[in-house]
């Protein structure tokens, strides 16, 4: 019965060996925002309001986080030598973080966001279209809108 043990002792002590040595995802994750405390890479105002928040991982590693989602594509049009592996937004209904390679984004002049770019996104297409009905706007993918803001003049602080 000893013997019984102390052979499940070394496979259980083995077993939380490998799993810890399980290889993390490679999948990119969005950073973690302190809202109301961490500040906007581009413009240095604190980010308050987590449906607008956004954040960019390049490819050195560096995360990057914005107050607004417009002013993320502003500062990386800007800043072409900061290439983005992956581009996280919230959206709008939820305040989740989606990909922004696969999020719908519409631009509203009728709504109020922190660098006044109007913009609000949704992880899904539907939610987005209804907005888009109720606001006069369209209905637009990450490289439609990152070529629309990309062009903004954001005002300076």
């Amino acid at each position: 019965m000893t013997r019984l043990w102390s052979v499940l002792s070394v496979a259980i002590v083995l077993m939380l060996f490998v799993s810890g040595c399980a290889a993390a995802s490679s999948e990119p994750q969005p950073p973690d925002i302190a809202y109301g405390h961490d500040m906007c890479d581009a413009c240095g105002m604190i980010i308050s309001e987590a449906r607008f928040a956004a954040a960019t991982l390049t490819e050195a590693g560096k995360t990057l986080k914005f107050d607004d989602a417009g002013e993320m594509f502003s500062y990386h049009a800007a800043h072409p030598e900061e290439a983005v592996k992956a581009w996280f937004v919230h959206d709008y209904d939820s305040q989740r973080w989606v990909r922004g390679e696969s999020a719908f984004f519409v631009v509203s002049p009728s709504l109020q966001t922190p660098m006044g770019t109007g913009l609000a996104v949704f992880a899904d297409r539907a939610a987005a279209e209804a907005f888009a009905s109720r606001t006069n706007a369209q209905v637009m993918t990450l490289a439609e809108a990152r070529s629309m803001l990309a062009q903004m003049k954001m005002p300076k602080h």
